[in-house]
């Protein structure tokens, strides 16, 4: 009799409403991710489900603030869209050697599922916004 009570009691507990978690808390847009000139393995800042825009960066890169603030722009209200920064120092540090840049502005982009879709360097950094957004709306 005993048992029957507990499997009435177990049963009747999982007829019951079932309660949701709640969401995951959105991801921070921007994340500086290293300590200057460290080295940092990409598949860990990637942000499973987002684009996120990898941008190698450095205090004495003008052409790296340009980049940022027109990225930022374009991004601002794109939820789908991350951005980790990276900084390379005097850009002979480890993890400029590591992920082989040798010129600043240099930004990648990876889509949703972590795969690398654009390397852009120079002038072409310019364009990471609208290339984010692109594959965001994929």
């Amino acid at each position: 009799m005993r048992l029957l009570a507990i499997v009435v009691v177990a049963v009747l507990g999982a007829c019951g409403p079932k309660v949701a978690a709640p969401p995951a808390p959105p991801p921070e847009k921007v994340v500086q991710v290293n300590a200057t000139g460290q080295p940092v393995e990409l598949a860990a800042v990637l942000v499973p489900g987002h684009v996120t825009v990898v941008d190698f960066w450095a205090t004495w890169c003008a052409g790296c603030v340009v980049v940022d603030e027109q990225l930022m722009a374009t991004i601002a209200n794109e939820p789908a869209v991350v951005v980790r920064k990276i900084d390379v120092g005097d850009g002979d540090t480890p993890v400029a050697r590591q992920h082989k840049v040798g010129a600043l502005p240099h930004v990648r982009i990876y889509d949703r599922g972590g795969n690398l879709r654009y390397v852009l360097a120079g002038n072409d950094a310019l364009t990471a916004g609208e290339v984010a957004r692109s594959l965001a709306a994929e």
